[in-house]
């Protein structure tokens, strides 16, 4: 809970930064824009006025048309707010100048022949006010040459620059702060359904793993979710019921052999016996032994193949050959019921372990030989599917299977019904997981195997790679 309340904190402040930074870099692109604008601005005013003031000084005569220029020069002027003007001859001698700062100190100023001559502006800062300055030099004749300085103010438009800057500035603190509230809010009314389905989740243990969240109660958006979660305790509620009866029957096969150890032994105790007896009750016990024995070296082999610690040793093999001989050592269980193999097909050789694969067709053989009624017949059918895989199908007459039932003929210690308990059969794994390591040894070797049945007969099918 403490890490989803760090990340409902971190998203907001996430959100507020990025928008403090996009606002920034908007507010400053609005105020360069606007200070190349009056820059331009003024730059355009001060050539405007000086290219005029030249055209007049090219007919002016202090003796002649003083009058006349000094009015022309006002209407030149007239409509520039803040604009000053300083003329001078070659002499020194002022010919005109406005009311305003002193431009004779630009004359003075290490970058005014260069304003001339590279037909430039500068910024110079006179009585605690800023000036954009512009310069010329007409020759009219060899011994007759005016210097014009002219400026514009720059107050105006540096306090409305410092009035935006600061206008922008509260507008991305305000901006800022509301991104931060939204996204607050957003994530508190986002996550409000999230924090109900999680307290829900919470309260799911295993005396509940029953309970299932209603898709109806939750958003739209969210009912994926809640699907594949009732989903997820689906398998689990399905784990927890296959460990719980794996559990029970495990106990329950140990324990019949043990207990009747424990009774032969406590009989044996109870009176004298003579060597024979003793020799009877000792190979009975170790039938018992040996049953417990197989069961545990066949959970630990589960148990390896759980864990993908199956290891195959691959070689080549001969499916035909190898399923004729093992036809071949069922024939006394075969004899007694008057049961006999029809082998059909052929197939290419499979890469394979061979101990493996004969261990999974023994036991579906031994589950056909248990299941099948006297004087029938088991056909193994072997059959090529494509160059890289082979199809093995072995089918048994016999009592139908339910369909229900087919799914988990490969669970541990699963039965159809009671009539298919251990009946004693040497060749049965006694324990129900026999299909359970059929299963685990052909996924091994990469293929698969699945069940059908009908009124005719029961059929497992296998299908194999021919190289793992």
């Amino acid at each position: 809970m403490k890490s989803n309340n760090i990340i409902s904190f971190r998203l907001p402040i996430i959100v507020c930064l990025l928008t403090c930074g996009l606002l920034y870099c908007f507010s400053y692109l609005i105020e360069r824009s606007f200070e190349k604008f009056s820059i331009q601005q003024n730059v355009t005013e001060l050539n405007s006025v000086i290219t005029s003031i030249e055209r007049e000084l090219c007919y002016y005569s202090p003796d002649d048309n003083r009058d006349e220029f000094l009015q022309n020069l006002l209407l030149i002027l007239t409509g520039h707010h803040r604009l000053f003007v300083y003329i001078i001859d070659d002499a020194g001698k002022i010919v005109y100048r406005t009311r305003g700062p002193n431009l004779a100190i630009a004359l003075k100023s290490a970058v005014f022949e260069k304003i001339i001559a590279d037909h430039t502006t500068a910024i110079s800062d006179m009585n605690n006010s800023s000036y954009r300055i512009a310069a010329s030099k007409l020759i009219i004749d060899e011994d007759k040459q005016y210097i014009t300085i002219v400026a514009v103010g720059r107050d105006l438009q540096l306090e409305f620059i410092s009035r935006l800057r600061h206008g922008l500035g509260i507008l991305i603190a305000i901006a800022c702060i509301l991104a931060l509230v939204g996204s607050l809010i957003t994530i508190y009314f986002t996550q409000k359904p999230i924090n109900r389905l999680i307290k829900k989740i919470e309260r799911i243990n295993l005396k509940s793993i029953n309970y299932r969240i209603s898709t109806s109660s939750v958003p739209i958006k969210y009912v994926s979710l809640v699907k594949a979660f009732n989903n997820m305790l689906n398998r689990m509620e399905d784990v927890f019921h296959r460990q719980r009866n794996f559990t029970a029957d495990i106990a329950h096969e140990m324990r019949t052999p043990i207990t009747n150890l424990t009774t032969q032994t406590q009989i044996v105790l109870n009176n004298a016996r003579s060597t024979y007896e003793y020799r009877e009750i000792l190979y009975s016990n170790l039938e018992e032994y040996e049953r417990m024995s197989q069961m545990i070296s066949d959970m630990l082999f589960l148990a390896q193949a759980d864990n993908r610690q199956l290891v195959p040793n691959l070689i080549d093999i001969d499916l035909h050959k190898m399923i004729l001989m093992m036809c071949e050592y069922f024939e006394p269980l075969t004899d007694e019921k008057n049961i006999t193999f029809s082998i059909e097909g052929n197939c290419s050789h499979i890469q394979g372990d061979k101990m493996m694969l004969g261990r999974a067709i023994s036991n579906i053989l031994s589950n056909a030989i248990r299941y099948t009624p006297e004087n029938e017949k088991i056909i193994i059918a072997l059959s090529q599917i494509t160059d890289k895989r082979v199809k093995i199908i072995i089918s048994n007459p016999g009592n139908k299977i339910d369909s229900k039932d087919l799914p988990h003929l490969f669970d541990r210690f699963y039965r159809v019904d009671e009539s298919r308990h251990r009946d004693g059969n040497k060749n049965s794994s006694g324990a129900g997981i026999g299909l359970a390591i059929v299963k685990s040894i052909i996924e091994t070797h990469k293929g698969s195997i699945y069940v059908e049945s009908d009124d005719q007969s029961t059929r497992f099918v296998i299908n194999l790679p021919t190289i793992n």
